[in-house]
């Protein structure tokens, strides 16, 4: 394609991804340089003490996070939050709290989930992580979430994921990886820098636990198997379960947010009586392709919207379904009753969203639907 198209793919594959964090200090450390992706952050997190240095004085990013350092962060966020002094002993201070396990010691590793949900239990979520699991649709039916599926949304509704910005894919994490001091620090400084809505942002989130309306058979094997992903990472043109080399960069496992509509809706499903194949629906790949070849008649208001239609929002130019398809920057699935599914860079990762009245940008943005699946299927 042209240098223009290029462009055009590349800025819609994107999909909302946050700018990077600066810091007014003028500290740096040995082994991070200006040009590393999360050398604001560390620097911060190193300044604030949330996060320590080596005796060496490096900072080692790519090192695994130990339990002690992963403590202290808790132990600081638990200060900020409830006026709590830090411990001599955060690490013994994060077990006795109830925050993370003892695993083999301060020494030893713990994974993206661990700490989550430690930051879940630091900021008195647990009850509403608990609550969040019961997702239950109006017929009774529970989808399979993934292990860890609340405490992975919940941190992200309260802003402690961060996207790691395109040629860095390869350092974003699922839950059950291990984690590394540069994502650890990311981390620290975005609990140090919480937005005062956070609260709101997780009660309407809970939402969603009776909000599912009642799907027919082959919807109820689509959508499960997209709530088989949340907590999945943001890869700028990722599109797969596996590790992955889009645009010819090494990445982590993981979806954009078209990579994530063609991984659930561009494949077979079968239910007693019944397959459906959307494997030859959607040829296109980028956001912007499929909405460039969707002529406005086939376009679906919001208003008319069914579960399993695919969205589309404009973050520059939203009209409805006569919004201009060069300016349409974000897709992702219905799942019924205002609710979608979706992978976003903003959200780092896949995420369930509220599109309703009030929700904001997933109100306010979106311009129009595009139906693949007959409504009663």
């Amino acid at each position: 394609m042209g240098r223009l198209r290029m462009f055009l793919a590349l800025a819609v594959l994107a999909c909302v991804i946050p700018v990077q964090a600066s810091t007014a200090s003028t500290t740096t450390v040995p082994d991070v340089p200006a040009s590393f992706w999360a050398h604001a952050q560390i620097v911060w997190s190193v300044n604030a003490g949330w996060v320590n240095l080596h005796k060496n004085g490096n900072f080692a990013p790519s090192s695994n996070a130990t339990r002690a350092v992963a403590a202290r962060v808790l132990a600081s966020l638990n200060k900020q939050q409830h006026g709590v002094a830090i411990s001599d002993d955060p690490f013994q201070q994060a077990v006795a709290g109830g925050w993370i396990g003892q695993g083999g010691g301060p020494a030893s590793t713990l994974t993206q989930l661990e700490f989550d949900r430690g930051i879940v239990r630091v900021m008195g979520l647990k009850t509403d992580s608990t609550r969040l699991r019961q997702i239950t649709a109006a017929d009774g039916w529970k989808p399979k979430l993934p292990v860890g599926f609340a405490a992975e949304q919940i941190v992200r509704d309260i802003g402690a994921r961060w996207n790691v910005p395109f040629g860095a894919d390869n350092w974003e994490t699922w839950p059950s990886s291990t984690l590394r001091r540069a994502n650890l620090a990311v981390q620290a400084y975005l609990l140090g820098h919480l937005s005062g809505y956070w609260q709101y942002s997780v009660d309407t989130q809970l939402n969603v636990v009776h909000a599912l309306p009642k799907y027919p058979p082959l919807k109820k094997a689509v959508l499960g198997y997209a709530l088989k992903w949340p907590g999945a990472p943001y890869i700028w043109g990722g599109s797969s379960d596996q590790p992955q080399n889009p645009f010819g960069l090494p990445a982590a496992a993981g979806f954009d947010c078209s990579g994530f509509v063609w991984w659930v809706m561009k494949r077979a499903y079968t239910v007693p009586g019944r397959t459906w194949d959307g494997t030859a629906k959607i040829p296109w790949r980028t956001t912007y392709d499929m909405a460039a070849h969707l002529p406005v008649a086939k376009r679906v208001p919001y208003k008319n919207l069914k579960p399993g239609d695919i969205l589309f929002w404009s973050s520059s130019a939203p009209h409805g379904v006569l919004t201009s398809s060069g300016s349409v920057d974000h897709t992702g699935i219905y799942l019924g009753n205002r609710w979608t599914i979706n992978s976003h860079g903003s959200g780092a990762g896949v995420t369930i969203n509220y599109m309703g009245a009030g929700a904001g940008w997933y109100r306010d943005n979106f311009v129009f639907g595009w139906r693949i699946m007959a409504v009663g299927v």
